[in-house]
């Protein structure tokens, strides 16, 4: 309950529900889904208390103070806690009209004395806020999609044909990077997945992917004695590996860095580029010892025109097939966290990298079901000022680039975009990708979803049992290589800021990992490296494709379950001679039946925590 008295009508107050135009009230009701998922899923509120009357359910509400309740129209709630809204939500409390609910944040003002938990006021405004700002930026991208959107049938689909097959045979340079930006439509389970606080109206339009936002990154130079470099072995110099990589920036960033005054030689700085964002409002700020003591130099006309992926931070320089992928700190509070790249991540991509290819090269790619994306490159500020809290907002991560694997015919294919609806009908891509390659029959989507799930499966499940690596294989870290008849041939990952390691497996493997410091990314025990696994592979990334091609192809979910429990005993099976017997037996046993790890999202927000917060949820694959 909350640790003091709140006013609610002041809290409601704060949960608008102004503007209410057709693309307000559509982003308002996904929100509203989302947040009473969350809600009932994190057990803030007693899901065991609901009660169905006919197609009408209720939720009696235990504040205290006075009688209330919730009344949902259509509410189903499927395996995993999944929420389907199909009707209105109406708030009921005695001595007042009753009050339809048309946000997260209303609902959650309505809610907030029967909240399980110690909330406290300022917590839930901030809250609140985030929520709010959450549907204002999703409506503004809504409205921007419906202009996209015909501009994309016009270009891809004029002949009648589908979106996906229109893109693949057309002149795109970047397929991979529109079906990203296309594709941004939010986290399945994050109620704040639009947030972007600190970050006005026209900045959000200017700066996101889903508006297709095309940027000028400024080049700033970091004096070589204060950075700290992680590299892959072949690297070489960092200035001259990055302008091989980057020339005309890099000639741009010379002249600049000639032109900034006398006694600054080349050889003594390194570029480094800056997101617009941290550029203009925090490195002048946060930084200005450092620039006054000559550790780092604004440049003036010195720029890299690039365009953002679904990460947001993670840039495409001149929207590129062929050149790196730039990884930058963003001081902003997207969805839950600041995105910086701190000195960890910096350090340990490379290094990761380095051990998968060991990896990849013994398994020969898990029978070729696996690839990855290297992280080539980490650069942090290390000067006089450093600290791993201030060197983690002056920093950069290169990576390699999708389209480097578009090769042989394999066409990569961002996962997140699948759950994205088609410009042509509204329906997901997930479901237009099944009918591609398994036709238009009754069972094109489930038929697809196994050739998926056992291409992951086969892929991250095996890594993670012969070498105990949990990936973090969500939707916006994976993708999906396709052969030409449009059929799933290998899962190809990125991002390995968050990759966790069970350093016993590893180790039994014979291989061994230096970690940035004790407590990240290498772990002794078990659990939240499976739980790492289960709830970015398992839950964001397989279960959530087979609810979306269920729901749009009008099947029942209880055959894609099916499905992802035979593909994963598939998997135990193949394995079983390599793995060691009491491994084997208590990995299978968590997997197939024990219970799952559910991140509460919501949760870690009220509690104003940046770490992890899991609760339990019943095994959707349970027998």
């Amino acid at each position: 309950m909350f640790t003091m008295p709140l006013n609610l009508d002041a809290a409601q107050e704060i949960a608008s529900e102004s503007g209410q135009d057709e693309d307000w009230l559509a982003a308002g009701r996904r929100n509203l889904r989302s947040t009473l998922q969350a809600l009932l899923r994190e057990g803030l509120l007693p899901a065991q208390r609901l009660s169905w009357r006919g197609g009408t359910c209720w939720l009696p509400l235990s504040d205290g103070l006075q009688s209330a309740a919730l009344r949902f129209k259509g509410l189903h709630i499927g395996r995993i806690g999944d929420c389907r809204l199909d009707g209105q939500v109406w708030y009921y409390a005695a001595g007042r009209e009753p009050r339809e609910i048309l946000t997260g944040a209303a609902l959650l003002a309505c809610v907030a004395r029967s909240l399980a938990g110690n909330v406290s006021p300022a917590a839930l405004r901030r809250v609140l806020r985030e929520l709010d700002n959450s549907v204002d930026n999703e409506a503004e991208s809504l409205r921007h999609r419906r202009q996209w959107g015909r501009q994309l049938r016009q270009r891809y689909c004029a002949d009648g044909a589908p979106f996906l097959a229109g893109l693949r045979r057309a002149s795109e340079p970047n397929p991979s990077l529109l079906l990203e930006q296309w594709g941004t439509v939010g986290h399945p389970w994050h109620p704040m997945s639009k947030t972007k606080l600190g970050l006005m109206p026209e900045e959000v339009r200017a700066l996101s992917p889903e508006f297709g936002a095309r940027l000028q990154l400024p080049l700033a130079a970091l004096r070589r004695d204060c950075a700290r470099i992680e590299a892959l072995p072949g690297c070489g110099d960092y200035a001259a590996w990055f302008a091989r990589q980057f020339p005309q920036a890099s000639q741009q960033w010379r002249d600049a860095l000639r032109a900034a005054g006398q006694g600054v030689h080349l050889d003594d700085w390194l570029p480094l580029p800056l997101h617009p964002y941290q550029a203009q409002h925090l490195v002048p700020r946060e930084f200005a010892a450092e620039i006054a003591a000559g550790e780092v130099l604004l440049l003036e006309q010195a720029a890299m025109p690039a365009m953002p992926t679904m990460s947001f931070r993670t840039v495409v320089p001149d929207g590129s097939p062929h050149a790196p992928h730039v990884k930058l700190p963003v001081s902003l509070r997207l969805t839950s966290v600041q995105r910086a790249v701190s000195p960890k991540i910096a350090t340990m991509g490379p290094r990761f990298t380095a051990l998968l290819r060991q990896v990849l090269e013994r398994e020969a790619g898990f029978d070729g079901r696996l690839d990855i994306i290297p992280e080539v490159l980490g650069m942090v500020y290390d000067g006089a000022g450093a600290s791993d809290e201030r060197s983690r907002h002056l920093s950069v991560l290169m990576r390699g680039n999708p389209m480097a694997f578009a090769q042989n015919g394999l066409f990569p294919l961002p996962v997140g975009a699948l759950f994205a609806p088609s410009p042509v009908d509204g329906r997901p891509l997930a479901l237009e990708l099944a009918r591609l390659g398994e036709g238009d029959g009754p069972q094109a989507a489930q038929a697809y979803f196994r050739r998926h799930a056992a291409t992951v499966l086969s892929a991250a499940l095996g890594a993670y049992l012969l070498y105990g690596m949990g990936f973090e294989a969500h939707q916006q870290n994976s993708f999906m290589l396709l052969d030409r008849d449009w059929r799933p041939a290998r899962l190809l990952l990125r991002d390995f800021g968050d990759l966790r390691v069970h350093m016993p497996t590893l180790r039994h493997a014979g291989l061994d990992l230096v970690p940035y410091s004790a407590g990240h990314a290498c772990f002794d025990t078990d659990e939240p490296v499976r739980d790492k696994l289960l709830h970015a592979m398992m839950l964001c990334h397989l279960c959530e494709l087979g609810l979306a091609l269920a729901h749009a192809a009008g099947e029942e979910e209880d055959g894609f379950y099916r499905i992802l429990r035979e593909e994963t005993e598939n998997v135990f099976e193949r394995l079983r001679a390599r793995v060691p017997a009491a491994r084997w037996e208590a990995e299978r046993a968590a997997l197939l039946e024990g219970d799952w790890p559910a991140k509460s999202f919501l949760r870690m927000r009220l509690l104003g925590t940046s770490d992890d917060v899991h609760g339990r949820m019943r095994n959707p694959l349970r027998a």
